[in-house]
């Protein structure tokens, strides 16, 4: 009987400990989206751009939001509360920077489709979001990382089976920067990690 219950509490350990670690979530979609071209769709794109402007300036360039979209194993890789995703990462390769600034990443909930416009865009949760991290022209051919990791703790907490979720990066200010799409290349393309609790 003393086996029998040590041998269950083995398993117990085992199943704990198989459920901790490094993972690195498959990315579906990588794609940006243009106010000047309201129906166009750039999944196709070498470059994923994010551009914005002051409200105050009287120019007319146009605003790109990057939008990623990833697969949800969550509940495969044992992970169904969000209090089990100690930190995750988004790691993006800077192609070009045309104006220094600040980008930030925001939580969207559901799947980003290689179809998607500006014109048919969902808005983002404008209450989850990384910090915002500063790009200047010297992060060409570098890369940056931000810490995502309250969007991975919500996007547990929307769905933890199955329901895909997104995320999207937004400029701050006058800001225009591309990074490598997954269209350009599979080893430059972003890539978001998380790691789990112990």
């Amino acid at each position: 009987m003393r086996y029998w219950l040590a041998s269950i509490g083995i398993l117990l350990l085992l199943a704990a400990a198989g459920s901790a670690g490094s993972f690195t979530v498959d990315m579906d979609v990588d794609t940006y989206i243009s106010s000047a071209d309201e129906n166009a769709s750039f999944s196709e794109s070498d470059l994923l751009w994010v551009s914005s402007q002051d409200d105050d300036d009287d120019d007319d360039d146009a605003i790109n939001e990057t939008c990623l979209g990833f697969e949800n194993l969550f509940g495969a890789q044992g992970v169904f509360k969000p209090e089990q995703i100690k930190s995750a990462t988004l790691t993006l390769n800077v192609a070009r920077v045309d104006d220094d600034g600040r980008i930030r990443a925001y939580f969207l909930e559901g799947a980003t489709l290689s179809t998607l416009t500006w014109k048919d865009k969902v808005d983002y949760d404008i209450n989850v979001s990384s910090k915002s991290v500063k790009i200047e022209e010297s992060d060409v051919k570098s890369a940056i990382e931000l810490d995502v990791t309250p969007i991975i703790k919500k996007a547990v907490e929307v769905c933890a089976e199955g329901c895909p979720y997104s995320i999207v990066l937004v400029g701050e200010g006058d800001v225009s920067v591309a990074f490598v799409s997954s269209e350009a290349s599979d080893e430059d393309k972003p890539v978001l990690k998380y790691v789990t609790e112990e």
